[in-house]
């Protein structure tokens, strides 16, 4: 994708968020869903493409929502007035060069990385909009644990050790902030199944990563207004749209949409804040995303491949991750 057609993308998607925003100021009153949440997620390159292994290679989290009620401040601290809950998410994120097999890659390719990072996050929802708030402290560096969770998933499967762990990054501190709405448009309704499209901007503002960007999902399927969007990248958006379910009932959906956006900083391709630079960032990107969901009140399952453009210069190709979530409401 060009970059004219990144930033026109971006620029008719934050359009699109301004008139949905204003259209919740008419509000329609939502019963809270009063079950808790709790989600798996696992993310993999090798779940896209068993044959590749570089670059975002592989991101677990584990997910808890409370139930939707009155939360004191949490209420107030955002944008959209509707129905509240809040989060906590562990994740940790791994990532590695292109030159797996070399102790001493390329300065300019992607480094060797891992984040370990606690999310808290609060929502805000509507009948037709989702708000999602958080905040994330973390490490990366050897404090992350990424080399040994990876040399440890490796050897278990019998797999190559990479060697180049020695030159990851520092140990730093991280501390971001994430913001993200979603609207959903409910279009067509032939009641076994209907249709509905969800644009959404997205923002992150930290030293971990700075960007906004904005997207768009079309979905075809049963009882498509119990849930909004399915899990992103786990590293960047903490899991805030994981898709929990805010109805009792089975719903099914297949998935299709796309997304584009500014880059201000990306630490995992850049490198530490202080400290000699890596790779260099594409400041505009984008990607591709499909899937399908099964949900229901009780448990739910979703498959979902995100196919991400060059994120810096000198990348061979663009990257494809596959991410498997597993939910249960209770």
């Amino acid at each position: 994708m060009s970059k004219f057609g990144l930033k026109l993308l971006s620029i008719s998607f934050l359009q699109i968020f301004l008139w949905a925003l204003d259209e919740t100021q008419v509000k329609t009153k939502v019963k809270p869903y009063e079950k808790h949440f709790f989600s798996i997620i696992t993310q993999n390159d090798s779940y896209f493409n068993a044959y590749i292994d570089r670059y975002y290679t592989a991101g677990h989290g584990l997910l808890y929502s409370s139930k939707e009620g009155d939360y004191g401040f949490l209420n107030k601290i955002g944008f959209i007035d509707g129905v509240t809950s809040w989060s906590l998410v562990l994740n940790q994120s791994i990532y590695a060069p292109k030159d797996r097999m070399n102790p001493n890659p390329r300065r300019d390719s992607h480094p060797y990385a891992g984040y370990l990072n606690l999310g808290f996050l609060w929502h805000h929802r509507g009948e037709n909009v989702l708000e999602n708030l958080g905040i994330r402290l973390g490490m990366t560096g050897k404090a992350s644990l990424a080399q040994e969770v990876q040399d440890f998933v490796h050897g278990a499967l019998g797999t190559v050790i990479l060697p180049g762990w020695g030159t990851q990054l520092k140990n730093e501190f991280i501390f971001n902030l994430h913001y993200d709405v979603t609207y959903r448009f409910p279009l067509v309704d032939f009641g076994a199944f209907s249709l509905d499209a969800l644009p959404y901007i997205e923002a992150a503002l930290g030293n971990a990563n700075i960007y906004l960007r904005g997207g768009a999902v079309l979905r075809i399927g049963h009882h498509l207004k119990s849930t909004f969007l399915l899990q992103g990248i786990a590293g960047e958006n903490g899991g805030s749209n994981s898709g929990r379910v805010f109805e009792d009932g089975i719903g099914y959906y297949l998935f299709v949409g796309g997304y584009g956006g500014y880059v201000g900083r990306n630490m995992f391709i850049e490198g530490n804040s202080f400290g000699e630079r890596r790779a260099v960032l594409k400041k505009w990107m984008g990607g591709i995303v499909a899937g399908i969901a099964i949900v229901s009140g009780v448990m739910s399952f979703s498959y979902e491949a995100l196919y991400i453009s060059k994120e810096f210069r000198g990348q061979d190709r663009a990257h494809g991750i596959g991410s498997f979530v597993f939910s249960w409401s209770f």
